[in-house]
């Protein structure tokens, strides 16, 4: 019986692509050395270079003065104003507001994420969702990274579940699926902008392409009725 929910947070409860995108724009409107009309562009290749967020950004800054025309050299002046600008950025997933208020009455509800405790706390309590969850494990201070077991044990025992009472949902086939696969969870793949490698060792039990397919895919997964399908769905 599934009793828990985690969730990956960015590309998953967080849109990633938009907010990033937002945050480039003004981080070009301040750094970027080009003519105004070229502005875009260079958002456009800092998007790129970020690489969907999986380059950590001690090394894009690093890397950015010599990759693209910048006004500033200094990677501690470009880094402090990342962590002081991009969490203004953060925006939900679409529909993910509405779907957490209808799981939260039925099911403990947990985060699984990489980064800085700073940037995605700050994330959560910026958009509002950081209260629907009874654990957020954070790999800077859990000192684990997803896939690595660890960091998904940490935030099973924060819950009280065991892992076959618990479903995980991400949107890397890697960190998140064969993850949580591997720390013995149901899993379902959010399918965005991560292509399914063919080195994957396991398959999801589902796959959704937006949240509000999840109360389907967890009935799927769990062999609940169609009334509770229906219950998760319309928020009864």
């Amino acid at each position: 019986m599934i009793r828990a929910i985690l969730f990956d947070l960015d590309q998953t409860l967080l849109d990633r692509t938009e907010g990033f995108r937002e945050f480039a724009g003004r981080f070009a409107a301040r750094y970027a050395d080009v003519p105004e009309g070229e502005r875009s562009a260079w958002a456009e290749r800092l998007i790129e270079l970020d690489e969907d967020g999986y380059k950590t950004k001690r090394e894009l800054f690093r890397e950015l003065p010599e990759r693209l025309p910048c006004i500033c050299s200094d990677p501690a002046e470009l880094m402090a104003f990342y962590e002081r600008e991009y969490v203004g950025s953060a925006r939900p997933m679409s529909g993910a507001p509405q779907l957490l208020t209808s799981l939260h009455p039925y099911y403990r509800l947990g985060i699984v994420t990489n980064g800085t405790d700073a940037i995605q706390r700050g994330k959560l309590e910026r958009t509002g969702l950081a209260r629907w969850f009874g654990s957020v494990v954070v790999s800077e201070s859990a000192g684990y990274r997803k896939p690595q077991r660890e960091l998904f044990a940490l935030a099973l025992r924060e819950l009280g579940v065991q892992p076959e009472q618990a479903l995980f949902v991400g949107d890397h086939p890697l960190n998140d699926i064969q993850g949580a696969y591997f720390s013995g969870m149901k899993t379902v793949w959010l399918k965005r902008s991560q292509a399914w490698p063919d080195e994957a060792a396991v398959l999801p039990d589902a796959v959704i392409s937006e949240m509000a397919q999840l109360p389907a895919a967890i009935r799927l997964v769990s062999g609940q009725t169609a009334a509770a399908d229906w219950r998760l769905s319309s928020g009864a």
